[in-house]
């Protein structure tokens, strides 16, 4: 895995050449790799081709499962907390301040649950031509200023520094 830093701010565009970051096709769709440190997250769009589109979109029967499981699982999960809470809350609140708090804490839990299982299914039942996609560029690090960028493919890493050779910055 080859890694490039580059100068960049928030919010400034990255340049990228077009083709596929996997295969080095030509690429007009683009695929979002993401990097969280602690409370803010760096998304970027790296290119990909209408192969690679589309593996993206294919699911395993088990991921499948999942995903949908996901959404049962949440549901219950929300319902149940829903009710709980509004049970629980003293009944001399107002009926709406309970609710509202009945549904954040829902949501909360409900959010949590789905973290579990995107997480579950990313780690474990991805297709393998889909895992190596989404493996082929990373966000390795960044700061206000700088963003280091991991890439599989040698080709799309050589043309990608040569676009943005004035933007290198020392790893």
């Amino acid at each position: 895995m080859a890694q490039v830093k580059i100068k960049v701010r928030p919010k400034e565009i990255v340049q990228f050449p077009g083709i596929c970051v996997h295969c080095g096709q030509p690429a007009p769709h683009a695929m979002t790799i993401r990097k969280r440190l602690s409370r803010v997250t760096r998304l970027i769009d790296v290119p990909v081709c209408p192969d690679c589109t589309a593996q993206l979109r294919r699911r395993s029967m088990e991921e499948e499962r999942l995903h949908q499981l996901k959404y049962l699982v949440g549901g219950a999960a929300f319902l149940v907390t829903l009710f709980a809470v509004f049970i629980i809350l003293p009944p001399g609140l107002a009926t709406a301040v309970r609710l509202l708090a009945a549904v954040v804490v829902g949501g909360m839990v409900t959010a949590v649950i789905f973290a579990i299982f995107r997480r579950q299914i990313s780690q474990t039942y991805l297709l393998p031509e889909k895992k190596a996609i989404l493996h082929a560029a990373r966000i390795e690090n960044f700061s206000w200023r700088a963003t280091t960028f991991a890439f599989e493919n040698e080709e799309f890493k050589r043309r990608f520094v040569e676009m943005n050779e004035s933007l290198l910055m020392e790893i």
